[in-house]
């Protein structure tokens, strides 16, 4: 999936995009939505402001 331009989307749509990444990059370990989706949005925001 590569990086994503939060840019040209809805913020949440990349964190989505980004959580998914990660979640499938691990083996796709269930029960760890949240951690996932903290993560990104730390990864996505973190992105943004560069």
């Amino acid at each position: 999936m590569g990086e994503h331009n939060c840019y040209t989307k809805d913020m949440a749509e990349c964190i989505k995009k980004k959580a998914y990444e990660l979640w499938e990059k691990e083996g796709r370990k269930q029960g760890c939505d949240m951690q996932y989706w903290l993560r990104a949005e730390k990864a996505v925001k973190g992105q943004a402001k560069q």
